[in-house]
């Protein structure tokens, strides 16, 4: 066991090499590993590393508020693992690393895979602390276990900060600031000449603020699950549990899971204020409608308000646009048609609070004499409002009625 002068000081090892002599010494590394080494598969390279990087995953996941088609960089994406997740969950993804072995590992990869030869990835390498993009390029960045290995962590988050456009936001999951003395720290630095850096939570923080972040969020989760037998676990849902043992025993577990994890984020401006329909959550509306039967089909007038959280893009817009869609049932309830017409609903976005006009003509089915159709609100290619908890309108029809008000 090495004693406490033999440790090997990371601050010493950052200066010992330029950018570029630390992008070649991490390419070195990478080069010499191939597409089935436990590097490759993270994070499924075992079981222990799995449940943790997947618990770090989800709570990215949450506070990142991804929507589809979100600009995503993932600073630091090594084998890409993640940049892969990322782009299977809708997004637009740039994968930068200083190794260019490493992004091709990923790539090869990833392309070997049926589907993830089709996801959108970019991969990237960069040759200085500059990030090669554009002011305002990305929606989110998103670094796992990377910023720890850079020399200058708060220029890192100046750029993160820099390539964000307002409203963005970055995710970082990283070690403590012990992380420096770890044994494989220590070992990664003695035989790989890796920058194991310790990460200051309060320091990157204060350099966020001050370089134009306006808010920075910490998360605490669950990494370790506990293991209750019944009783105590129907004592914890009813609040009987929470002076028990049980309960400081699940307390103490996640204070031990952070001591060596900072899993944090950092806002440039109100995020909440850019989120929009291409996003399932905070879609929510209201529906009125007066109907009236004529010869060739329902004219249906009334409007459509946005009780929601979020902005409806406007129709002819692309992905999330948000339409007036109709399902076609049967007498018997039955769905014969779950997309039966689509209407346009706005050429301007609708903001939250705001309403819009609806007159539209449905015309009969003409297979069909009699049955029901169900009007629902949709954000094309996200989800039909009905699933987001609104009321769709159903209204019974009979192509043979007469004229008048339903």
């Amino acid at each position: 066991m090495n004693s406490q002068n033999d440790l090997i000081d990371y601050r010493e090892l950052i200066g010992r090499y330029s950018f570029a002599e630390h992008a070649k010494r991490a390419d070195q590394y990478f080069s010499s590993l191939k597409v089935d080494s436990p590097v490759a598969r993270k994070p499924f390279a075992d079981s222990d590393e799995a449940s943790e990087l997947c618990a770090g995953i989800s709570a990215l996941i949450k506070g990142l508020g991804l929507f589809r088609g979100a600009r995503v960089l993932d600073f630091g994406a090594g084998t890409c693992w993640l940049s892969k997740i990322l782009a299977l969950l809708g997004c637009q993804v740039t994968a930068v690393d200083v190794s260019s072995s490493a992004l091709d590992l990923g790539r090869q990869v990833i392309q070997s895979d049926p589907i993830g030869s089709k996801l959108p990835i970019d991969f990237i390498s960069i040759a200085d602390s500059r990030l090669p993009f554009a002011d305002g390029s990305f929606d989110r960045v998103i670094c796992f276990d990377a910023l720890h290995h850079v020399p200058d962590q708060a220029r890192a988050i100046a750029e993160f900060g820099r390539v964000l456009g307002d409203g963005g936001i970055a995710a970082l999951h990283e070690p403590g600031p012990d992380h420096s003395r770890q044994a494989q720290s220590q070992f990664e630095m003695r035989n790989y000449g890796v920058i194991e850096a310790d990460v200051y939570i309060e320091e990157l923080i204060a350099e966020a603020l001050k370089g134009g972040f306006s808010k920075a969020s910490l998360a605490i989760f669950t990494v370790t699950p506990m293991f209750l037998d019944l009783q105590s676990f129907n004592d914890f849902l009813e609040d009987r549990a929470l002076t028990s043992v049980g309960a400081r025993e699940l307390a103490k577990t996640v204070q031990e899971s952070f001591r060596t994890r900072r899993v944090f984020f950092l806002e440039k401006g109100d995020s909440s204020a850019h989120l929009d329909s291409r996003t399932r959550a905070g879609l929510h509306a209201t529906l009125e409608l007066k109907t009236r039967y004529q010869k060739s089909g329902l004219k249906l007038s009334g409007e459509a308000r946005n009780t929601g959280k979020v902005t409806w893009l406007p129709s002819g817009s692309g992905l999330g646009e948000v339409n007036l869609g109709v399902h076609l049932s049967g007498a018997q309830g039955t769905t014969l048609a779950l997309d039966y017409a689509r209407f346009p609903l706005s050429s301007q976005p609708i903001r939250p609070g705001e309403s819009v006009a609806i007159d539209i003509e449905v015309p009969y089915p003409e297979a069909v004499d009699h049955g029901q159709l169900v009007f629902d609100l949709v954000a094309e290619g996200i989800s039909w409002f009905e699933l987001m908890g609104s009321a769709p309108i159903k209204i019974a029809f009979d192509a043979g009625a007469t004229e008048g008000h339903f």
